[in-house]
């Protein structure tokens, strides 16, 4: 009995030196767990973000001192818009799942990579547009990109609704190249030529469809979707109403282009 009763000692002291072990192993790796720095996805999405940012500012700089020296700085600044606005169709075009009705799928939805990829790039380049427009005074486009910047950054940050705001952001930029067009033309000496009237009917004829045909309905959905956060409810309404505006002074210009291509834009005889 008393063998018996040192080996079930012996036996429930190595049990006990066992134990200890798998505890001490554990929390040193639980230690080692706390002392590594966890970077959330928010940090890291703003750090891309940051660098992006940068990077179109650096384009900008290299245009305004390098290929296009000779030019103001306007006219830099609206070739970077018109690579950033092909470069967000192209990958606004590409989270289409479903072709052109793929833009009204899965409103208020979770976002998915091609969606979230197409926001980050898109909201970096606002921020930099962003600064640049509120260095020259540029109002108009301070306002509309303050709206475009908290829809996206929700998106971004948040995760979600990268549906609609990747669809409104193609929208958007789909008419962008010929907008910014049509200020390079004019800085080339080119403002009254055929090419620079072709150019001003493609940019109001696809802005007046994309932004007060289509869009409309793309907002509302996006409004009373329960799941939108309310910037992004805001930013959709913002935009619509900057496009109205931005749409009355377009027909006016759609006009009188279509009068000077008819050749009904001259002065008229006087007696």
């Amino acid at each position: 009995n008393g063998e018996h009763a040192r080996a079930t000692v012996a036996s429930s002291s190595l049990g006990l030196v066992g134990d200890f072990r798998r505890l001490t192993h554990a929390t040193a790796r639980l230690l080692a767990m706390a002392r590594q720095r966890v970077v959330p996805a928010s940090a890291i999405a703003a750090s891309s973000l940051t660098q992006w940012t940068l990077g179109w500012g650096l384009m900008f700089l290299l245009f305004r001192v390098g290929v296009f020296r000779k030019y103001s700085a306007d006219f830099s600044n609206r070739v970077v818009s018109i690579i950033h606005a092909i470069v967000a169709v192209y990958y606004a075009y590409l989270t289409f799942t479903n072709g052109w009705a793929g833009m009204f799928d899965d409103i208020g939805g979770a976002n998915t990579p091609a969606q979230a990829l197409c926001m980050a790039i898109s909201l970096s380049y606002f921020v930099y547009d962003l600064i640049y427009c509120a260095v020259v005074g540029e109002l108009e486009s301070v306002f509309h990109h303050m709206f475009t910047i908290g829809g996206l950054a929700s998106g971004v940050f948040e995760g979600k609704s990268g549906s609609e705001l990747v669809a409104c952001l193609f929208l958007m930029e789909v008419s962008n190249p010929s907008l910014h067009l049509r200020t390079v033309l004019a800085e080339m000496g080119l403002k009254n030529s055929a090419l620079a009237s072709m150019n001003n009917l493609i940019f109001a004829l696809v802005f007046l469809v994309c932004r007060l045909v289509i869009g409309p309905p793309l907002v509302y959905k996006t409004m009373v979707c329960p799941d939108n956060a309310y910037i992004v409810k805001a930013g959709g309404f913002g935009i619509l109403a900057v496009s109205l505006m931005w749409g009355m002074k377009i027909v006016n210009m759609l006009l009188r282009e279509v009068k000077k291509l008819a050749g009904l834009g001259g002065k008229k005889k006087t007696a």
